[in-house]
C-alpha cells in the first residue's frame, strides 16, 4: 500500500497496512520541489519522509476572512518591507458605500502573518462590506489533474482549503468586537455567517463539480471552543453551517478534514455528529484538554483522528522527550489514527529539530505497522 492509499484508506475508516504519517511542512508534491527548498535540514527530513507521506495539490478556493468578498473587489494599495524581512501590506476593499482598508504583516522567517488593522470595526463598516455584490471569484475553476506531473498524480491528493463560515465574519473585525456583537447583535452575526455559508457553498459547487477534489480542509472552529466562547455560540455558529458544507462535500465524493487547536474535549462529539472524516490536532494538556488515547476512545471509530506531537517539543525538547510524546500518541487503538505534528516547522529547521524529527520518524517506523 503506498502513502496516498494508506492515508485515504485510514480517513475513510478502512484498514490500512500502517498508521499514516503526516508531517506538515515536509509534504512535498514532487522531488523537484523538495530539492529546490533552501533549508538543507528540512530537505534531509523531507527526503527521508518522501516515500512515506502523501503530498497535496491545492486548488485555490479564494475563500477569505473578509466576508468571502470576491477578490476582484480587493486590491493591494501599498506594500513595505523592513530590514528583518517583515512585509506589511495594505489591502483596499472597494464597496458601493466607500472604501475599506485592512493591514497585514508577514514575517517569512517565522512563517507568521498577523492582522495589524481590520476592515471592519463598526456597524457602519459592516454595512459597507455587505454592500459588495456577490459574484464568483475571478479565476475560480476545478483542478485539472492531467496537467500535473506523473509522479504528482501518483502520490498527491487533490485538495481545497476553506474556513468555517463564521470565521469569515469574525476575521474581518477585532476578535473582541466579534464577541461583543455575539452578545449584543447575535441575530446579525448569525445572518452574516449564513451569507458566508452561501458564498462558500457556491464556491464548492464550482470546485467539486469536476469530481477531481478528493479532500476538503476546513479550519477555524477553534475560535469558538472553550474558553473562547460559550457552548451555545459554538452550536449556533459552527454546527449547522459546517454540517451542511460537509454534506455537500460528501455528496460530491470528497472527504472532509476539520482542523481545530485547543480544548476540544467538549466539542468532539459535535464534530462527529456533523460528519467530519478527519479531525486534528488532538492536543494533550497543557496545550489542549484531552489525551489522544482518551479522544480515540470517545470517537470509538466514528471519525479518524490526527495526533499529535507538539511543535514546541520538536523545537525545544530532547529526542527522548520527542520519543515519549510519540509513543504516547500510539497509546490506545491504532485504527483510524494518523500520526501528525501540531504544526510544521516555523522557521528554519535547527539541528535540534533535525534530531527530534528523526527520532519521531524512528518511533513511527517501529510502531505504525497494523499487522
Amino acid at each position: 500500500m503506498n502513502h496516498r492509499e494508506r492515508l485515504l484508506t485510514t480517513i475513510r475508516g478502512n484498514r490500512a497496512d500502517r498508521v499514516p504519517l503526516a508531517l506538515e511542512g515536509l509534504d512535498f508534491a514532487t522531488r523537484a520541489e523538495l530539492a529546490a527548498h533552501p533549508d538543507a535540514n528540512l530537505r534531509e527530513l523531507a527526503g527521508r519522509c518522501f516515500d512515506h507521506m502523501a503530498g497535496d495539490r491545492v486548488t485555490p478556493s479564494f475563500v477569505n476572512s473578509y466576508l468571502v468578498t470576491p477578490p476582484q473587489f480587493m486590491r493591494q494599495s501599498e506594500r513595505t518591507e523592513t530590514a528583518d524581512g517583515t512585509v506589511t501590506t495594505v489591502t483596499q476593499i472597494d464597496t458601493p458605500k466607500g472604501p475599506l482598508s485592512a493591514v497585514t504583516s508577514c514575517n517569512p522567517a517565522g512563517d507568521t502573518t498577523w492582522q495589524v488593522s481590520y476592515p471592519v470595526e463598526s456597524l457602519e463598516e459592516i454595512d459597507c462590506i455587505r454592500s459588495v455584490p456577490w459574484e464568483l471569484p475571478a479565476g475560480l475553476r476545478p483542478p485539472d489533474p492531467s496537467q500535473w506531473p506523473d509522479d504528482s498524480r501518483r502520490r498527491c491528493i487533490s485538495r481545497v482549503n476553506i474556513s468555517s463560515p463564521f470565521v469569515c465574519v469574525a476575521g474581518m473585525m477585532p476578535y473582541q468586537y466579534f464577541l461583543e456583537l455575539c452578545a449584543t447583535e447575535l441575530g446579525l452575526i448569525t445572518e452574516l455567517t449564513e451569507v458566508c455559508h452561501r458564498r462558500t457553498a457556491d464556491v464548492l459547487d464550482v470546485l467539486l463539480a469536476g469530481g477531481h477534489i478528493e479532500y476538503v480542509w476546513m479550519g477555524g472552529c477553534e475560535w469558538l471552543t472553550p474558553p473562547m466562547a460559550s457552548p451555545q455560540l459554538y452550536e449556533r455558529l459552527v454546527q449547522p453551517f459546517e454540517a451542511d458544507l460537509i454534506r455537500r462535500c460528501h455528496d460530491a465524493g470528497a472527504l472532509v478534514h476539520l482542523h481545530c487547536h485547543g480544548n476540544v474535549r467538549s466539542t468532539l462529539e459535535l464534530t462527529i455528529r456533523r460528519g467530519a472524516d478527519l479531525f486534528e490536532p488532538v492536543e494533550p494538556p497543557p496545550d489542549g484538554d484531552i489525551p489522544f488515547a482518551e479522544a480515540k476512545e470517545l470517537a470509538a471509530g466514528r471519525m479518524t483522528l490526527g495526533g499529535n506531537v507538539e511543535a514546541r517539543i520538536l523545537a525545544y525538547g530532547t529526542p527522548d522527550e520527542v520519543e515519549a510524546a510519540t509513543r504516547a500518541a500510539f497509546e490506545g487503538t491504532k485504527r483510524r489514527m494518523i500520526l501528525r505534528t501540531s504544526v510544521g516547522p516555523l522557521g528554519p529547521v535547527t539541528d535540534r529539530m533535525l534530531a527530534n524529527y528523526h527520532r519521531l520518524i524512528d518511533v513511527w517506523e517501529e510502531l505504525s505497522p497494523l499487522g
